[in-house]
């Protein structure tokens, strides 16, 4: 069992948004984040324990380093171990999703990937402006993705920028797949699938997991699959 702030649980609460508020009325003002952010720990916990799955030593080992640390080192470090462990949850309820359903894709890997490209491009709609400045008349004018991406999303967070920032990577990473007719890695598919469906509070994790996948397409091209 994790070592954790002495304030309730947020699974013994019915909602998030009580949670919070106790959250807020009980910690110090200096504490609240992290305090928020062990909260969520502690849900991932609970998932695991629901589904009689070991909860991985390494983040065990992780929550242990950080709590001795000060802030914001510790509630940024925890931050980022949340990203992880959301990955990892992803990844197990995909696994079991794909062994119940036995999914089998009978088709090539371009056509995949282009039906990929097409369910992002109308859903994500940071995707979607990379597609339209790719797409630009040659005569648009030579404008910097980075310079349009500023002067488009003029009034968004600093997050959703770097996450349209990320989407240039990512796009013509799944071009260069697409192109050499090359499947992408295991559960790849389906983590570029659901990465629209991130909350607007969960942008930092959203943005976590884009770079994620960004490294993963790169260390792939890297190992000789297109040689």
């Amino acid at each position: 069992m994790l070592a954790s702030p002495e304030i309730k649980s947020p699974n013994d609460f019915s909602n998030h948004e009580d949670w919070e508020q106790y959250v807020l009325e009980t910690v110090a003002a200096e504490q609240v984040a992290y305090a928020l952010e062990f909260g969520r720990t502690r849900r991932f916990l609970r998932f695991y324990e629901l589904r009689d799955k070991q909860f991985p030593v390494e983040f065990t080992d992780e929550v242990g380093r950080l709590q001795v640390l000060d802030d914001p080192e510790r509630t940024d470090g925890l931050r980022t171990l949340n990203g992880r462990i959301f990955a990892d949850m992803t990844s197990f309820l995909m696994e079991a999703a794909c062994a119940e359903h036995d999914v089998v894709i009978d088709e090539p890997p371009c056509q995949e990937i282009e039906r990929l490209l097409a369910y992002i491009g109308k859903t994500n709609p940071w995707f979607a402006l990379w597609v339209a400045y790719k797409n630009r008349p040659a005569d648009a004018g030579a404008r910097a993705w980075r310079d349009c991406v500023r002067q488009t999303l003029t009034t968004a967070s600093e997050d959703d920028v770097v996450f349209a920032l990320l989407m240039s990577q990512l796009g013509e990473l799944l071009y260069l797949f697409r192109d050499n007719d090359r499947a992408l890695p295991r559960l790849f598919f389906q983590r570029i699938w659901f990465l629209h469906y991130y909350r607007s509070d969960r942008s930092a994790e959203r943005n976590i997991q884009a770079r994620a996948l960004v490294q993963g397409l790169l260390e792939a091209t890297d190992s000789c699959a297109f040689a």
